[in-house]
């Protein structure tokens, strides 16, 4: 490299770095711009002053239909199964009173004839004795003797007040037959079931033609005259409810049925934390519940004295809300009563604060609000 190059390469980098260093000198002296103050923004919120008043605990909740009886058709007696006017089958209904079923009973029935014309025979033998012996007793039991039937059950037996009668009764073993034939009278009922309500056959075991055997059971049925909707609401809200209390039931195609709290169950659902309250309906002709139909119910508890209701999304944290005070916000808790589907009933603030009756977004407790109007 020559010395003319040198000198231009030199001239140049102290021409750079003069440049440089005047960028410096002057950016130093240049003043920074002041930072201004960021203003918190204000909020304008939905407010409204406390007050509180005395509101019926409305509790809504939606229950399935279930029967009063539901009873298992037992056969007590052995014997065939006779056709009867109701059919024994599956969804058969039937009304109080009608028979049911009716078991083969002649055996039975002739058994319990020789039976009873055995004891005709022997008190017959017994009357000249009591005649003589028991001469106050006797007309009583002439009178009883001829009032027995060997087709129709038998009467009571005279009044024995004498202890000398009774010995004498027991010694010949009338009384132990008497009521041993009482025994086969009440016995020989059971061979024919009448229905004990209003009702239908849910399950049928055994139909006409099949032989019964003491124990077996026939068939279900359940009661349809009157029903209950089993209605499970949270424990907290079962204390509203009392037994006797009204309640609006619907269905879905929005028919209306009325209903009465008949009881409430005394255990809570460890799964659903519920306790079922159950509602007797009575069913009618014109407007038919059915078992197994869900229905929405909607029970009038008993009065809250002294709160308020508030949207369930103004409150935050369980039981937090805002107010307004001075033109802020600030946090406050409160206690919550009872617990809607969009709303809840509170107390535990003054009346007059202003609460804040929305959701908000970003707040902070101190941030200016204006309440709209």
């Amino acid at each position: 490299m020559n010395k003319r190059a040198i000198i231009v390469f030199v001239a140049v980098v102290v021409m750079l770095g003069g440049a440089g260093g005047l960028f410096v000198y002057l950016k130093n002296q240049r003043e920074a711009p002041a930072q201004s103050k960021k203003e918190p923004s204000t909020y304008y919120v939905n407010a409204r002053p406390v007050k509180y008043t005395d509101v019926f605990a409305e509790v809504e909740a939606s229950g399935r239909v279930i029967s009063k009886s539901l009873v298992n058709l037992i056969s007590e007696v052995q014997g065939r199964i006779l056709p009867g006017k109701v059919l024994l089958k599956k969804g058969e209904s039937f009304r109080k009173g009608d028979t049911l079923v009716r078991i083969y009973k002649k055996d039975a029935e002739y058994n319990l004839k020789s039976r009873k014309s055995s004891f005709l025979n022997l008190l017959a033998s017994i009357l000249p004795d009591l005649k003589i012996d028991f001469k106050k007793q006797y007309p009583r039991w002439k009178t009883f003797f001829n009032n027995l039937d060997t087709d129709k059950d038998f009467p009571p037996l005279p009044e024995i007040n004498s202890n000398q009668l009774k010995v004498f009764l027991a010694s010949r073993n009338l009384l132990s037959n008497y009521y041993s034939i009482k025994s086969e009278e009440e016995r020989l009922k059971k061979y024919t079931l009448e229905a004990p309500f209003d009702g239908t056959f849910t399950e049928v075991n055994l139909e006409s033609g099949s032989v019964a055997s003491p124990g077996s059971r026939i068939a279900r049925m359940i009661r349809t005259d009157v029903l209950e909707v089993e209605v499970p609401v949270p424990a907290k809200e079962a204390k509203f409810l009392e037994i006797g209390d009204s309640v609006v039931l619907h269905n879905d195609d929005n028919k209306k049925y009325t209903g009465v709290v008949v009881r409430k169950a005394s255990f809570v659902d460890q799964a659903t934390q519920s306790r079922s309250i159950f509602v007797g309906v009575k069913n009618e002709a014109a407007n038919p519940v059915y078992q197994g139909q869900y229905l929405q119910a909607r029970l009038d508890g008993r009065v809250m004295e002294g709160v308020m209701e508030l949207p369930r999304n103004a409150v935050f944290e369980n039981d937090n809300v805002y107010v307004v005070i001075d033109g802020k916000l600030q946090e406050k808790g409160v206690k919550v009563q009872k617990l809607n589907e969009k709303t809840l009933y509170f107390n535990g603030l003054k009346e007059g604060t202003d609460i804040v009756t929305e959701p908000l977004i970003n707040a902070r407790e101190g941030n200016p609000v204006e309440i709209l109007k």
